[in-house]
């Protein structure tokens, strides 16, 4: 594996996406290429294309840099570019050019409903892009995750261990 791409979109799981950049490549000895795509802003009337502000561009591109800079500093080789326009299509023109061996991008765990009215961005990448995609999950916070194990110990008291047979108090 040479090329390494992670598409990097400031959320909580950027940093679990670039662990996984780092792993593979001390593993398989390759470079990781950083991409962040900036939307532009939503098309009010009027009749020029959208632009992305430049004070957004200049502030991803330092968090970018900052990243790239974070690899290189653990012993990967890595680049990083922001771009402005489209997400899925700037993503998609950019995954051709780059021709990755892996793509890691996030996922953000958006219902039916959203899809239906905003798509997604990972699924089009899956569908789209002709390379292995590892789509690494938004996982809830620690406190969430320790809440559910409460209540499902809780369960298991109330009903028993068995199932049927209650538990002694």
């Amino acid at each position: 594996m040479k090329t390494i791409l992670a598409l990097i979109d400031f959320s909580d799981v950027s940093p679990q996406i670039l662990d996984q950049a780092e792993e593979h490549a001390k593993a398989f000895g390759g470079d990781v290429v950083l991409i962040h795509v900036v939307p532009p802003e939503p098309l009010v009337v009027d009749f020029e294309p959208p632009a992305v502000p430049p004070d957004v561009f200049k502030s991803r591109q330092k968090q970018l840099f900052l990243m790239r800079d974070t690899l290189i500093e653990h012993g990967v080789k890595a680049t990083a570019q922001v771009f402005g326009g489209l997400l899925l299509e700037t993503v998609l023109d950019q995954i051709a050019s780059i021709a990755p061996d892996i793509i890691l991008m996030g996922s953000h765990g958006h219902g039916a409903l959203y899809h239906l009215f905003a798509g997604s961005v990972t699924t089009g990448v899956i569908q789209k892009a002709g390379h292995p995609v590892l789509v690494i999950p938004s996982v809830p916070a620690p406190e969430t995750h320790l809440v559910k194990i409460a209540a499902r110990k809780a369960q298991v008291a109330r009903v028993g261990p068995l199932g049927g047979v209650p538990a002694p108090i």
